[in-house]
């Protein structure tokens, strides 16, 4: 099941845990030879303020070769790249979620068919659902 709530995200209902889900993505990625620059762990960083938080975690990752060229398009896309996926745990199911491309593309303005960014959005859509199980 996926649905669009909020503009421009995508949040896929997954199989498995948020753990497993979690370990899905990172070894897609690096089956793919994707670089990870950065992931962030939400609910381990809420613990360590004393707070508490159902699991949330992003990964960060990107191909610079596609980026560069929707960077050199509108420089102002840095703002958003690179691309991110979040994996989090809503009333014990785990979900997926990520902006798609075409959005991030029109707040930048840039055009939705613009190469780059459906090469983003094919790899985006292919990756989620890869990873969904």
């Amino acid at each position: 099941m996926e649905s669009t709530k909020g503009e421009g995200l995508v949040h896929l209902v997954c199989q498995g845990t948020v753990d497993e889900v979690w370990e899905r993505l990172l070894g897609a990625l690096g089956n793919m030879n994707v670089p990870v620059f950065c992931t962030v762990d939400h609910e381990a960083n809420s613990e360590e303020a004393g707070l508490r938080m159902p699991a949330t975690r992003v990964v960060i990752f990107g191909n610079p070769a596609v980026g560069t060229l929707l960077m050199l398009e509108a420089p102002t896309i840095a703002m958003d790249l690179p691309l991110r996926m979040l994996v989090h745990e809503v009333d014990g199911v785990a979900m997926l979620s990520y902006a798609r491309p075409e959005a991030l593309a029109a707040r930048h303005g840039i055009a939705p068919s613009f190469t780059p960014v459906v090469k983003v959005a094919t790899f985006m859509r292919g990756l989620a659902e890869s990873v969904r199980g």
